[in-house]
């Protein structure tokens, strides 16, 4: 029997906390920057206009964080990520003009969907080829985890009377500057293109092999961005529906979804050597399609909850497979590259969504829009059939 590879190095718990800090500093103004150009503008719109300047932003750079990351190495990109972060989010104390208050959340964006993207191909190169699912898995985790602590942490900042925004501007300061001390210490090989003369030697093989690799991520890319437009009723639009309902406490749901989405990231290793990759995302796919569309058909609360947690279940457990089958589309040396395509089709995914359903929404009501997502996931499980039945082979060999 082959000795397992050791998966807790010194590099992925580095890797580990970065991802924790880089996530955390996000999370801490994600929800709670709207409630403060509310006070200093005293106008409802601009809560929107802040979200989409971030989401946006992050999406614009992450393409080019990838290529930079591929060439220039992933420490020195992470750490101008980490440093706009900071820099950016401490101007908030020396200004409350909406529009410098916009421009500074623009770069926001960019420093996280710089250091978000860095530190996701950090992982995937300090993590064992055999345990990739499952370090992916934790990098997962420790991302739920601050997702769901981040916007306490920020409203307990703040205060019940929302009157210490500056706290929470040094407090996220803070958690930037400490990350970027921890990826001081992260030193490793890393696969970067270094000798230009070679690059420029083998620039014909290379040409043609990005082509390839481009044709190989389609597939999964299309499932995954699919699978991000399904998944935006739940993030966008449940706790409306939830109300509309009549159903108290509809934070229950983004709880126990969260549980279920940790609990999926914990064990997705083991259920992939057991039943092979291609099975489990092909039952995924369609059990994901099921549960959403049958958030379409609840009375209760406690219906609700149980098909939030199976959702949460799913798409924990379709997200680092699908990463992984686009890691593996490619040469080692395009890690970067495939890390940002990955979270570029995420982010896109959750925003030509959140706007498709809100348009449904306002025509047909909120049982639509869930009705229309699970068959989205139906119909990325018959692209992931052809894509199978036109390779002729496994996407992935067993692991």
């Amino acid at each position: 029997m082959d000795k397992k590879e050791k998966l807790w190095t010194r590099h992925f718990i580095f890797a580990l906390l970065i991802t924790i800090g880089v996530n955390l500093a996000c999370n801490l103004l994600l929800s709670t920057i709207a409630i403060y150009t509310k006070q200093i503008t005293q106008v409802d719109s601009y809560a929107g206009i802040m979200t989409g300047a971030f989401t946006l932003a992050a999406l614009f750079i992450r393409l080019i964080a990838g290529k930079l990351l591929d060439d220039v190495g992933r420490r020195k990109i992470l750490i101008l990520g980490l440093v706009i972060t900071a820099l950016s989010t401490i101007a908030y104390l020396i200004t409350d003009n909406i529009y410098i208050i916009i421009l500074l959340r623009i770069l926001q964006g960019f420093g996280f969907g710089i250091s978000s993207t860095a530190v996701a191909t950090i992982v995937t190169d300090v993590t064992p080829k055999s345990r990739m699912l499952e370090g992916i898995g934790y990098s997962g985790v420790g991302i739920t985890i601050t997702t769901a602590i981040g916007p306490s942490i920020a409203l307990a900042l703040v205060g019940k009377n929302y009157e210490n925004f500056k706290l929470l501007f040094i407090t996220t300061t803070i958690v930037a500057i400490i990350t970027i001390l921890i990826s001081l210490r992260l030193s490793y090989n890393e696969n970067v293109t270094k000798n230009k003369l070679e690059q420029d030697n083998n620039k014909v093989n290379m040409s043609i092999k990005e082509n390839n690799d481009m044709k190989n991520v389609f597939a999964p890319g299309i499932i995954l961005f699919l699978a991000a437009v399904a998944e935006s009723t739940i993030l966008a639009f449940t706790a409306l529906y939830g109300i509309e309902l009549g159903f108290n406490n509809i934070g229950l749901f983004f709880t126990i979804n969260a549980l279920g989405i940790l609990a999926s990231r914990l064990f997705i290793n083991q259920i992939v050597n057991k039943f092979e990759i291609n099975t489990v995302l092909s039952y995924g796919l369609i059990i994901f399609g099921a549960s959403i569309f049958g958030i379409s058909t609840v009375r209760s609360m406690s219906q609700l909850i149980i098909f939030g947690f199976l959702c949460g279940v799913m798409m924990g457990s379709l997200l680092p497979i699908i990463n992984l089958m686009i890691l593996d589309s490619v040469s080692v040396n395009k890690k970067g590259m495939a890390n940002a395509i990955y979270y570029a089709l995420i982010d896109g995914g959750y925003g030509v969504g959140s706007i498709i359903w809100g348009k449904v929404v306002i025509g047909q009501g909120y049982r639509s829009i869930y009705e229309y997502a699970g068959f989205t996931l139906i119909v990325a499980f018959i692209i992931f059939l052809f894509h199978l039945m036109k390779s002729k082979k496994l996407v992935l060999n067993k692991i």
